[in-house]
């Protein structure tokens, strides 16, 4: 690839699906790296948009982020899912806006749309729903675990870096612990969106 990830080559073999989906992970990264500079975070994360906002749902593989979008978009509405896997959060002009991308793991949603952010929350599995708002450093840590980028790279980690600071003073950040139930999506949406 080039120095500045603008343009990258591509050597793959084996099946046609084998083929594909190196092919589109290739390109899921060269987007994360070349676009790390300009203030562009591509995210772990499934989002719903409601009420002209978007809404980022993080976690582990598994942890229940595109449960927990099926439940708003079940119980919560005027729900619309933006990205199931891996939407591109950016700072633009000040504010941060989720945009959604090509990579949307299993959901077949490509939306080629964006809104503003209103909240950012990573999930738990948990015997009882709780919410609670996180702190700074907090949000920091969270918003940097479920992001795509290349560290060794000092320009973009830098670059990363900064997008993730700013994220994590400009958009509220939650923790919520959850099951996989409509009390969780209600608990959720009253206290991001309410």
């Amino acid at each position: 690839m080039s120095a500045d990830f603008r343009y990258g080559r591509i050597y793959a073999s084996g099946s046609v699906a084998d083929r594909t989906f190196a092919v589109n992970n290739a390109l899921m990264l060269l987007y994360a790296f070349a676009s790390a500079p300009f203030s562009a975070l591509e995210m772990h994360a499934s989002v719903v948009m409601h009420r002209g906002r978007g809404f980022l749902f993080l976690g582990r593989s598994g942890t229940g982020k595109s449960t927990h979008s099926r439940l708003w978009l079940k119980h919560i509405d005027g729900t619309e899912l933006l990205n199931d896997d891996n939407p591109v959060l950016r700072v633009v002009d000040g504010e941060a806006r989720v945009y959604g991308t090509p990579w949307s793991g299993k959901t077949p949603c490509y939306k080629a749309q964006d809104v503003p952010v209103g909240a950012i929350v990573r999930l738990s599995q948990a015997p009882a729903n709780s919410i609670e708002r996180l702190g700074a450093a907090a949000a920091y840590a969270s918003v940097m675990a479920s992001t795509s980028g290349f560290r060794p790279i000092r320009s973009l980690a830098d670059a990363q870096h900064e997008t993730i600071a700013t994220v994590a003073l400009q958009v509220p950040c939650y923790h919520l612990n959850c099951l996989p139930d409509e009390g969780a999506a209600r608990l959720c949406c009253e206290t991001v969106d309410g």
